[in-house]
């Protein structure tokens, strides 16, 4: 039963971090092709053109801030997975970015194929690292903090902390383009087809 219990776990840490990975090379592949981003990379470059901290510290610092204040309104401890699943998107993002894991191409047609592939590669990687049940993003926990505050649904709740995001970063020069609103409309169902893989997957170990 032990060992059952450590293999399930392992198994769930190794869609986590995989799962973080994928999700941070999406991100990537959007930015690189420079068509617009999700509305939270519009927020995390937009402080990149403000104070010169590379984006993938600025995921880190925006997600730790809302991981702490979440906690504080809750009155709980901070959740230490969430705080480790927004330090390994940064440092994923940082890293594949510095290292130009992804190709720029000057082409629309070349850009909107990068734009697909990494929205497609963004819903994938956030459906894996969720259905682990180890570690939800950051803002997640705001989200259903939001409902049960103000009692909305956590669908308004969510697109609320979305457009404040979006809005916040186009203030502040963030990249808002064609790019941002497919992402807004396809990351969802993308995301929910691989959580129920994933999910599905994990319930027969």
């Amino acid at each position: 039963m032990v060992e059952k219990n450590a293999a399930n776990f392992t198994f769930r840490l190794i869609l986590f971090v995989l799962g973080i990975f994928i999700l941070a090379l999406g991100v990537s592949a959007v930015i690189k092709a420079n068509l617009g981003v999700p509305t939270w990379d519009v927020l995390h470059i937009g402080l990149n053109r403000l104070v010169n901290l590379s984006i993938g510290r600025w995921i880190q610092i925006v997600g730790i801030i809302m991981v702490l204040m979440t906690a504080y309104f809750e009155k709980e401890r901070p959740a230490i997975w969430s705080i480790l699943n927004i330090v390994l998107v940064g440092f994923f993002v940082n890293s594949i970015l510095g290292l130009n894991l992804i190709p720029s191409f000057t082409g629309v047609v070349q850009r909107t194929v990068l734009l697909v592939l990494g929205t497609i590669l963004m819903g994938t990687g956030s459906g894996m690292y969720v259905s682990s049940k180890i570690g939800a993003g950051p803002r997640d926990g705001m989200t259903l903090f939001i409902s049960k505050k103000f009692s909305i649904s956590v669908r308004l709740s969510r697109t609320l902390l979305e457009i404040m995001a979006l809005a916040v970063g186009w203030f502040i020069g963030g990249p808002v383009a064609l790019g941002t609103f497919i992402t807004i409309f396809f990351i969802g169902p993308v995301m929910q087809t691989s959580l129920r893989f994933w999910t599905r997957q994990l319930a027969r170990i």
